[in-house]
């Protein structure tokens, strides 16, 4: 037996995507992928996309995370990245993490964080990139 009671089924909710941070450079751009905020003590996870329309762009070079909140801005941590290139045409992405330690291994907390890093085109030209990393 089915009955009709006119209730509609409960609503799904929208999944919600990781905020996309666009850096448009002379040759392309470089997206940045990150979460809209970071669980202190979690490992911090972030995707970076070079797009170059023409040419080449290779990167993230000298990647490092700097705090960036109430006491001003400081490097808390370089970290180790094997850069990748991308031609026009043939998109490339990597992942960086940072383990929410600073460059002497001691953890950190909560704060506003900016993973910064260069990418440079096929002419030599370097564009830094940077991304708000919140931790609470």
């Amino acid at each position: 037996m089915a009955s009709c009671s006119g209730t509609p089924p409960p609503a799904t909710a929208t999944p919600v995507s990781d905020p996309v941070l666009p850096t448009t450079l002379p040759n392309g751009k470089v997206e940045v992928v990150v979460k809209s905020r970071y669980a202190v003590g979690d490992t911090i996870r972030a995707t970076v996309r070079l797009i170059p329309t023409t040419g080449t762009l290779r990167g993230p070079l000298d990647a490092y995370v700097q705090a960036s909140g109430f006491h001003g801005t400081a490097t808390v941590r370089h970290l180790p990245v094997e850069p990748v290139s991308a031609n026009a045409g043939s998109p490339a992405s990597m992942g960086l993490a940072w383990d929410m330690r600073d460059d002497s291994g001691q953890p950190v907390g909560s704060d506003d964080y900016s993973l910064v890093f260069t990418v440079i085109d096929d002419s030599g030209r370097g564009t830094t990139v940077g991304a708000t990393l919140q931790v609470r």
